[in-house]
C-alpha cells in the first residue's frame, strides 16, 4: 500500500486482565453516559473501566462485581448512570447495585431453538429506563413475530413499553452516541439472515424504533454528529451512513492489497476527520495494518507506524487517541 507512514506515540498503558478476550465480545467496548467503557470478565469477576479524558491515563476509574454466571458465554453487561450494573442473559435481565446486591430481576422467554441468539441492554441517555432486547412471544402458529425491545423502569424493573423488532433470533448490541442524543443504536446480527442497524428512542409515548439509514452491518462506529461507519462481517467493505446524505462505500479490493480484508470489528472515529480501521490478509490474522481513513470519503490517507507489529484490535476514542490491547495490558496512542 502506497500510503504515508505516520509514527505513533504511546501515551499511557494499564493492566486490565481479560481485555484481549473482551474486545471480541459485543459488550467489551461500550459508549455509555458520554464515556467509553471497557468491560472484562476474568477469574469470576466483571470489571468495568471508564476511559479517562486525560490522555496521559487509560482508565479514570474501575468498578468490580462478582460474575453471577462465570460459565455462561451469553451475558451482556452495561454500566448504569448511578454506578450499578445491568446484565442481560438469554432468560433474564438483572440490575445490580454498586455493592453487588440485586435491585431487581426481569425474567423473559428464552430463544429455545436459537442457541446463537443473545440479548443486550442499555440505559437510555436520559437515565430513566433500561432498554433490553429479548425473545418475543410465540403466536398461535408456533412462530414468533419477532424479538422485542422493552423499556424497564430502572428503579423497579416495571415494564413501561414494548416494541416488536423487525429482527428475530439475533445477537444484539447497544451503543450510545458520543453526544448522548436521545436515540441509541441497536445492532442485530441474524447469521445467514443478515444484520440490521436500528435507532431506538424512549419517550412519553413509548418506544420508537426506526432503521439507521441503510446501515446493515453489526460492527459500527459512531461520530458525534450522527454519522455511522459500518464494517462488513466478512471484511469486504466499509460503509458511511448519514441521514440526508448519500452512502459512501469503499470495497477492500479497491484500497487494500489483493485478497486482504478489513478485520478487528471496531471501526471508529479517531476524531471528526479521521477513521481508524484494521486490515489483514485474513479474518483470523493475529497481526494487521492500522489505517487512517478520511472520515467523509473513507479513502485511506495514512498507515500507522508502531514500534512493533500491532494486533487486529483498535478502539478509537474520538479525541485524537485510540486504545489497543497487548496481552493483559491496554495501551493508549496518538499520532506524533
Amino acid at each position: 500500500m502506497n500510503h504515508p507512514r505516520v509514527p505513533v506515540r504511546l501515551l499511557a498503558h494499564e493492566s486490565l486482565p481479560g481485555i484481549a478476550e473482551a474486545l471480541g465480545n459485543m459488550d467489551g467496548w461500550l459508549l455509555r453516559d458520554g464515556a467509553h467503557r471497557l468491560v472484562t470478565r476474568h477469574e469470576g469477576t466483571i470489571t468495568v473501566g471508564r476511559v479517562g479524558t486525560d490522555p496521559s491515563r487509560v482508565l479514570a476509574d474501575r468498578a468490580v462485581w462478582a460474575d453471577p454466571a462465570p460459565d455462561d458465554p451469553s451475558p451482556y453487561c452495561s454500566p448504569l448512570p448511578d454506578g450499578g450494573l445491568a446484565i442481560s442473559t438469554r432468560q433474564a435481565v438483572t440490575v445490580h447495585e454498586p455493592d453487588g446486591t440485586v435491585r431487581w430481576e426481569h425474567r423473559h422467554r428464552d430463544w429455545q431453538q436459537s442457541p446463537e441468539a443473545a440479548g443486550a441492554c442499555t440505559p437510555d441517555p436520559a437515565g430513566r429506563v433500561l432498554l433490553a432486547t429479548m425473545a418475543g412471544p410465540v403466536g398461535p402458529d408456533g412462530l414468533s413475530a419477532g424479538d422485542i425491545c422493552r423499556a424497564l423502569d430502572l428503579a423497579t424493573g416495571e415494564v413501561l413499553s414494548e416494541h416488536v423488532l423487525p429482527t428475530f433470533s439475533a445477537t444484539y448490541a447497544f451503543q450510545q452516541f458520543p453526544d448522548a442524543r436521545s436515540e441509541v443504536l441497536l445492532t442485530a446480527s441474524m447469521g445467514q439472515d443478515g444484520a440490521r442497524c436500528l435507532l431506538v428512542t424512549y419517550a412519553a409515548g413509548g418506544l420508537g424504533v426506526r432503521a439507521a439509514g441503510t446501515a446493515e452491518e453489526p460492527y459500527v462506529g459512531l461520530s458525534a454528529d450522527g454519522v455511522l461507519v459500518s464494517q462488513d462481517v466478512g471484511g469486504g467493505y466499509l460503509c458511511r451512513t448519514q441521514d440526508g446524505a448519500d452512502d459512501v462505500i469503499v470495497e477492500a479490493r479497491n484500497v487494500l492489497p489483493d485478497e486482504w480484508v478489513f478485520v478487528g470489528y471496531t471501526p471508529g472515529f479517531v476524531d471528526d476527520n479521521r477513521i481508524l480501521v484494521v486490515a489483514a490478509e485474513e479474518q483470523w490474522a493475529e497481526e494487521g495494518i492500522h489505517l487512517l481513513l478520511d472520515a467523509r470519503t473513507l479513502e485511506p490517507v495514512a498507515e500507522l507506524d508502531y514500534p512493533q507489529a500491532p494486533g487486529v484490535a483498535a478502539v478509537p476514542l474520538g479525541d485524537g487517541t485510540w486504545l489497543t490491547p497487548d496481552q493483559e495490558t491496554v495501551q493508549r496512542w496518538t499520532t506524533t
